[in-house]
């Protein structure tokens, strides 16, 4: 159920292929795959998630996972994605080659083609002011995970790795002020 959970039970147990979640209540698939790749470099990780953010598919297989698969995915799909991994090959969902492919030949977006969603503007304005994900959601009757997700789709949005950046390019092309 959260990271330090799964971190316990392959200290007892090493799958050769782990499904890993993306999100848990007290840290990130994006962390935990560092970790898993480090201490654990035989374990081939394939992401099942339902965000399909290209910010966390190209830090996931930067950072050691084998492959990116949504929650919706046919059976069928999830077979091939876990023989394909088990081979140490790479799987990325179909869905999702576009996707990613897209995100790495275009060029930023200029600004007058940002769009953001009215949820993003407010958590972007709520950034700027220094709050933290858990005090947005509290504030905005959001879960933490909701709030994750919307602060993960700015800095794809923005072309961006981090919240400083995220508020410099915010401020340079006037979303906030």
């Amino acid at each position: 159920e959260t990271g330090k959970d799964l971190l316990e039970g392959l200290s007892h147990q090493v799958p050769d292929v782990l499904l890993l979640d993306i999100h848990f209540p007290d840290t990130t698939g994006n962390q935990l795959i560092r970790i898993i790749s480090k201490e654990y470099p035989q374990i081939k990780v394939l992401a099942i998630t339902s965000a399909d953010n290209i910010f966390d598919i190209k830090d996931m297989l930067q950072h050691g996972c084998l492959g990116y698969l949504l929650k919706s995915a046919s059976l069928p799909v999830l077979i091939e994605a876990v023989e394909t991994v088990y081979s140490g090959s790479q799987f990325l969902e179909p869905a999702l080659k576009e996707q990613l492919l897209q995100s790495l030949v275009s060029r930023p977006q200029k600004p007058a083609t940002y769009k953001l969603t009215q949820r993003e503007q407010t958590i972007l304005q709520l950034i700027s002011e220094g709050k933290t994900n858990n005090e947005m959601a509290a504030q905005l009757f959001l879960s933490h995970r909701t709030i994750e997700n919307n602060r993960l789709s700015l800095y794809q949005k923005l072309g961006v790795k981090n919240s400083a950046e995220l508020i410099k390019t915010a401020l340079q092309q006037g979303l906030i002020s």
